[in-house]
């Protein structure tokens, strides 16, 4: 499908699940829609700021950066689930509400009248062979990251497209793909855009996508009961249970929603916020800033444990990503610029590899911090992005770490700007001894216990 068609054909599927608020009344949602968790929109997190980034004495000659596709549409399972459930819980709400008013009911926390229209005007016809795929607020955070990219390091992104000078490389997926070419169209002409060459996608990618065939990951981390443990208790809690009886209580309905209800509307109030700029879906609206807050930490619950710093091999696997940025950085050759298009699940467990936005404890269905890092509405929005920046100077090379396009210290440096050999150093075993048939191999008992 060419761009054109493509853009035309997420453009009819966007318009067609219909929902309306002003954005005033967005901006007074600010509460709940700061709880997304990965469903975050790129908008709410970006650095504005696109000046240049320069240090005295120095110079930016390469850059290496991987960002996280843009908003997508729904999984498959979850466009069935609006098609269902959510059109089910629709007809219910408008109802009962409908009945509440007539017979003088008066339920703490209904809908207003707007809200209650929301609900009427929305309805969803959207795709399911086209799930996952990239929207057109994604095409826009694409073309604009790679812009304000290239303003702020001039030096290390050339003007004028050069194959040998850029490698552009995405993971096997519509919206990977997708997300790689619109950035380039944001990166260079128009013309330069349309000759870029891209690195051909593989199923198999020990660099984007190496959990996905990481045998020892998959047994012992993402098919593991016990990394869903503090997930589940959290489900099974008093916490759970008041925000069940808050979502029902505030939509008016007599009977009560599940927990996969909830989950539902809360996912879809993330995805139809984010590919719309200025309004906010009405599944919002079954949230307060308490409820959403539990809905995002119950989500955060699952990543801390299977993507981030709940098993040591999560992470550790990360190095073979890692391994591609310091030797870019040492290498004489080309390219001087590497940008690769991937997922939450690859962002994330690099960004534990680094050490960073690690909380104080490890998160626990017991014990909800407000004011931990470890939140995916921050770290795992859409678009989110990591990009690794050298810079020749007088004293040596040094290295500027950027998160969400953001300068931030790396936790074993002592600035921002970090020389190249300390980091070498510290992260010597992820670049020499990371070998990921040792890493993700099972052993023979291993591969027995699992053909049984």
């Amino acid at each position: 499908m060419n761009n054109y068609l493509y853009t035309i054909s997420i453009f009819m599927l966007i318009i067609q699940c219909h929902f309306k608020w002003s954005l005033a009344e967005l901006k007074s949602r600010n509460d709940v829609i700061n709880h997304l968790g990965t469903r975050t929109p790129y908008r709410f997190r970006f650095n504005k700021h696109d000046d240049r980034i320069k240090y005295p004495k120095c110079k930016d000659t390469k850059i290496w950066m991987i960002v996280r596709h843009g908003t997508r549409l729904p999984s498959a399972e979850n466009i069935m689930g609006m098609y269902n459930e959510l059109h089910e819980l629709k007809n219910l709400i408008i109802l009962q509400n409908k009945l509440g008013k007539e017979n003088g009911i008066s339920l703490s926390g209904n809908l207003n009248k707007e809200q209650i229209k929301g609900f009427k005007d929305w309805s969803c016809n959207l795709n399911v062979e086209e799930a996952k795929f990239l929207t057109l607020e994604g095409k826009d955070e694409m073309i604009l990251l790679a812009e304000r990219t290239r303003k702020r390091f001039p030096n290390a992104i050339k003007h004028k497209y050069d194959n040998k000078t850029f490698l552009f490389r995405f993971t096997a997926t519509q919206r990977a793909h997708q997300s790689a070419r619109y950035f380039t169209q944001g990166l260079f002409s128009h013309s330069d855009a349309q000759n870029v060459e891209f690195a051909p996608a593989t199923k198999v990618d020990h660099v984007l996508r190496f959990y996905k065939h990481c045998d020892k990951w998959q047994k012992q981390v993402k098919k593991n009961p016990d990394t869903y443990k503090e997930q589940v208790l959290l489900a099974n809690s008093s916490e759970m249970n008041r925000t069940l009886e808050s979502v029902t209580k505030r939509l008016g309905l007599s009977r009560p929603v599940t927990l996969d209800e909830v989950n539902l509307m809360y996912k879809i109030c993330g995805y139809e916020t984010s590919w719309n700029k200025f309004d906010v879906s009405p599944w919002c609206y079954a949230f307060d800033t308490e409820s959403a807050e539990i809905l995002e930490y119950y989500h955060d619950l699952k990543h801390y444990w299977m993507d981030g710093y709940g098993h040591n091999l999560t992470y550790r696997q990360a190095c073979l990503a890692l391994q591609t940025m310091f030797k870019m950085f040492r290498s004489d050759h080309d390219p001087f610029a590497t940008f690769l298009f991937a997922h939450s699940g690859t962002l994330v467990k690099i960004l534990t590899h680094l050490e960073l936005f690690k909380p104080e404890q490890p998160l626990t269905a017991g014990l909800i911090d407000k004011t931990r890092q470890w939140k995916a509405s921050y770290i795992d929005c859409f678009a989110s992005n990591l990009a690794f920046v050298l810079y020749k100077c007088k004293d040596g090379d040094h290295v500027l770490t950027l998160f969400q396009e953001r300068p931030i210290k790396l936790p074993m440096c002592d600035k921002e700007l970090c020389p190249l050999k300390q980091l070498e150093h510290y992260f010597y075993d992820s670049i020499h001894k990371c070998n990921y048939a040792d890493l993700c191999n099972l052993d023979k008992e291993e591969k027995d216990k699992n053909s049984q």
